[in-house]
């Protein structure tokens, strides 16, 4: 299935999906009929400058779905916090991606891949507002000029997925659902505005679609096999692309190196399979590709904060990310 948009405004897939299908969305929510997938979308209006839209479904055949940017409409953020509700299907990344509504996004999603996505689109100006015109960081202030088009995307942290938690299970009262939604709508940008800030301040340059679109096939190179360590030559092959642009725009949109973000990853699947699969330090170590165990436990620490031994009994619940293939 292929959709494509021009806006950003209204109900986006939702309204799309219910005029394809047929059904009918009821209290800002859709059903997926038995033959398209199951599962629902849900809409909810948070005041004139800010929406959110939950997705908690499964389609039975591939998505693909195509923002086309406008230009007149430069005037709101799409926040779009991915796999942020199941602990048990990690089988893609949980991530935040940030982007401004003219520029092209372009997603795919294979057939029977559960989505648990929550979008929040803000008003610049409210964010402006929330952001008190913010100028004392390089990327807020990017964010809120309007001079470009922009996209980030940040590995998401265990105070995200939490909140997520929140907004999925929201038994509040009736009355208060829509105070309660917005509250923890800012509650996530902001925690992504944590994360994003520790960036290193580095220049932004114009972003295109296939520039984007390259980006993301080289992460996704490099979570294909964690205990292989990314080749820059074929990278730079594989993007046709110089070394200095290639490295740019990867560290621009996911604000690490090619490496560090490799091992950042690298890091996060050795501490699932100490604390969640209970294996043994040594064998997590030989299995991601270490022959130097000391080497392994640096590195371990320096990205978990603990030595492997002492985190595997530590009380410390696993919140990272797991990556299947």
């Amino acid at each position: 299935m292929h959709f494509e948009s021009t806006s950003t405004t209204g109900t986006g897939l939702l309204k799309v999906l219910s005029a394809a299908t047929g059904s009918k969305v009821v209290n800002g929510k859709l059903i997926l009929p038995e033959n398209l997938g199951k599962g629902h979308i849900k809409f909810i209006e948070l005041g004139p400058l800010m929406r959110m839209t939950i997705h908690q479904c499964e389609f039975k055949e591939d998505l693909s779905l195509n923002r086309i940017g406008s230009l007149l409409e430069k005037n709101e953020i799409t926040f779009s916090f991915r796999n942020v509700f199941s602990e048990e299907d990690f089988r893609q990344l949980p991530s935040v991606q940030v982007s401004s509504s003219d520029m092209d996004v372009e997603i795919f999603i294979p057939a029977e891949t559960k989505i648990n996505v929550i979008l929040i689109n803000m008003h610049v100006d409210l964010l402006k507002d929330l952001l008190n015109e913010n100028k004392g960081n390089l990327l807020l202030h990017h964010m809120i000029s309007g001079h470009q088009p922009f996209l980030y995307d940040e590995i998401i942290s265990p105070k995200i997925r939490y909140v997520a938690k929140e907004i999925a299970e929201a038994n509040g009262p009736v009355q208060l659902n829509d105070f309660f939604y917005k509250l923890k709508a800012q509650e996530m940008i902001y925690l992504f505005f944590v994360e994003l800030i520790k960036r290193e301040e580095v220049a932004s340059y114009p972003l295109n679609t296939a520039d984007v679109r390259i980006m993301y096939a080289i992460r996704d190179k490099i979570l294909q096999d964690l205990t292989v360590p990314p080749v820059m030559e074929e990278l730079i092959l594989f993007s046709n692309m110089s070394e200095s642009k290639m490295n740019r725009l990867f560290k621009q949109i996911f604000g690490n190196s090619i490496f560090n973000y490799y091992q950042r990853s690298r890091m996060n699947e050795a501490a699932y399979l100490i604390k969640e699969q209970k294996l043994s330090v040594s064998e997590v170590g030989y299995r991601m590709g270490f022959t130097n165990l000391s080497h392994f436990t640096r590195l371990f620490e320096k990205h978990i904060g603990l030595k492997p031994k002492k985190y595997s009994s530590s009380s410390i619940s696993f919140h990272g990310i797991h990556y299947s293939h």
